[in-house]
């Protein structure tokens, strides 16, 4: 919710400060460094590597947050946030591959209802337009192939061919990306514009070869920076030449970090230690802003990102927005609200509990079956857990958090959004879609804390498998599943091998229970029918091709495999 302006202005004044007015049309430039760890930049007081570029976002005329988070460390659970300013639990999308609500009201959306010209320039897959985050957006610059995704697993399925000379599949190199936007930006010289910029190459794949980072002596994601450093320098001294700079208001940040090993983590949406929630937050603000603070110390949410933007244009924010304004705590020097942050992937791809935080001043409180207390300022490792020690503390920021999870709505995804009624006629005919396969999520289930080792155990099944040592993947699952037969990831990927073996009857078995949990999974059903066409169930394998088409209709793969099975029916 942003704070009502003229109470500002007033507030303000009285104090004997002159408040100027942006200028009305005042141009937005909004990039995003996927993946960006917040201490590893050296604005931040790293000095492992230096980022003076980066760090050029945050001198002269701006204000750098020191201690800003986002609401999910996922791709596009966090830029949905960032967006949209809702929580990933009211908007519906806490996973990868998932789709934005129809009819959501957007940063871009306001802006362009109040005469801006808006573009997006995407770097990677994860924001592609089929996602739902365009809307608002003249023009959203995405190349890439996708075709169809996984929900239960976040994973993105490709097209046959290219769609256009410039597709790319996974990523493209953010010097693309900003050359694109400064293409952009040129045909609309001197325009009110928002430009939203989304980099990926912090992300895996690294494209820095591991060699060049060891002749270095420095981390292969250190190696990335320092290259995403350089595109971002690059990017500023263009629109310093052209004249953007002076004139736009430009935040740099980041939709989450990276866990480099800490906590038994090797990259991000696991946990949500600081690791993965602590991102970097910038300010350049244009010529004849206020004086703004350089550096901020209050805790701020990415969700509080589109508020500030508006109120800094002196434009309301809609109803739908969650978020706060940080510009009146910028001005009194006051604490912000508190700060949530959830992950729910070991939920939805396991079945273990969720975890959902709350921050508050120094202190950051875990949700978990067993909850969690740091001391941020004197424990910015996150080593020493204070829930015994100071459990008046921890329950204060317990029944905050159980406030704010009740006092929103969260969006409706009991009844499977991502289906259309006709597929979900098919998969009502396949005995799929009972009440009471949602999600668990409750805190009766298994800590992700104590299933790491599990994890670990999956991510090597998972390698085996891509890496084409099919014995050795379904060797290492199957494991997993005599530990936990409810490992629903784990036995769907056992499918996959096994029918990547041809072992075709071993294949539907496995693919049958999944279904029974997830059954508007495309790769399940998809691979359900490949399974039951091998084995001369024709029937059942257009019902399951047909349902898995009718998700993605754009998949080259499923369109073939449709063919083949009505083909065999003739």
């Amino acid at each position: 919710m942003t704070i009502n302006l003229l109470r500002i202005a007033a507030g303000i004044c009285g104090g004997g400060i002159a408040l100027l007015a942006a200028e009305p049309q005042t141009p937005v430039i909004l990039i995003s460094v996927d993946t960006l760890r917040a201490d590893h930049l050296s604005s931040y007081g790293y000095q492992s590597i230096r980022t003076p570029e980066i760090d050029a976002y945050a001198q002269n005329s701006s204000t750098l947050f020191t201690q800003a988070a986002c609401q999910i460390p996922l791709t596009l659970p966090s830029h949905t946030s960032l967006l949209t300013s809702t929580y990933p639990f009211e908007n519906g999308v806490e996973e990868n591959a998932e789709r934005v609500p129809a009819g959501v009201v957007t940063l871009a959306s306001v802006l362009r209802s109040h005469g801006y010209k808006t573009g997006a320039f995407i770097g990677s897959v994860f924001l592609e337009r089929q996602f739902g985050l365009d809307p608002g957006f003249d023009d959203y610059d995405s190349p890439f192939n996708f075709a169809a995704g996984s929900r239960i697993s976040g994973s993105m399925i490709f097209a046959g061919g290219p769609q256009n000379p410039y597709s790319v599949r996974e990523k493209r190199d953010g010097a693309l990306v900003v050359g694109a936007t400064l293409h952009w930006l040129a045909q609309h010289h001197g325009q009110a514009v928002f430009a939203f910029v989304h980099l990926f190459d912090v992300h895996e794949p690294y494209s820095i070869p591991a060699d060049i980072a060891r002749q270095r002596g420095i981390s292969r994601y250190d190696a990335q920076v320092e290259y995403a450093d350089e595109v971002l320098g690059h990017f500023r001294e263009r629109l310093q030449a052209s004249g953007w700079w002076d004139r736009s208001l430009v935040v740099l940040l980041s939709d989450h970090g990276e866990s480099l090993g800490e906590h038994g983590e090797k990259s991000h949406g696991y946990f949500i230690y600081q690791s993965t929630v602590w991102v970097p937050l910038m300010f350049h603000w244009p010529a004849g802003a206020p004086a703004y603070p350089a550096r901020v110390s209050q805790p701020a949410g990415l969700i509080d990102v589109a508020p500030t933007i508006l109120d800094f244009l002196h434009l309301p924010a809609p109803p739908s927005f969650e978020g706060e304004s940080l510009l009146p705590d910028l001005k009194t020097g006051s604490e912000a609200g508190a700060v949530f942050s959830e992950s729910v992937y070991t939920r939805d791809a396991f079945g273990w509990a969720p975890l959902r935080s709350l921050r508050l001043g120094k202190y950051k409180y875990i949700l978990a079956p067993r909850p969690e207390l740091y001391d941020l300022e004197h424990d910015p490792g996150e080593q020493v857990n204070l829930v015994a020690k100071d459990s008046s503390q921890a329950l204060e920021l317990r029944t905050r958090l159980e406030k704010l999870l009740a006092h929103r709505t969260p969006h409706e995804q009991a009844a499977h959004p991502d289906i259309t009624p006709a597929t979900r006629t098919l998969l009502q005919s396949l005995g799929y879609l009972a009440p009471g396969s949602k999600r668990n999520s409750d805190l009766t289930a298994p800590d992700p804390k104590d299933r790491l080792t599990e994890y670990h155990l999956y991510e090597q099944a998972l390698t085996a498998l891509f890496d084409r040592r099919m014995e050795e993947a379904v060797a290492t699952f199957s494991q997993i599943l005599a530990q936990n037969p409810h490992n629903t990831l784990a036995r769907r990927d056992l499918g996959d091998c096994y029918l990547e073996m041809r072992a075709y009857a071993k294949a539907r078995t496995a693919l049958e229970q999944v279904a029974a949990q997830e059954p508007d999974d495309y790769m399940v059903q998809l691979e359900l029918g490949m399974a039951d066409e091998h084995l001369g169930r024709l029937e059942e394998a257009l019902r399951h091709v047909q349902a898995a088409c009718k998700m993605f209709p754009a998949s080259a793969q499923c369109k073939k495999e449709l063919d083949a099975i009505q083909q065999k029916m003739k």
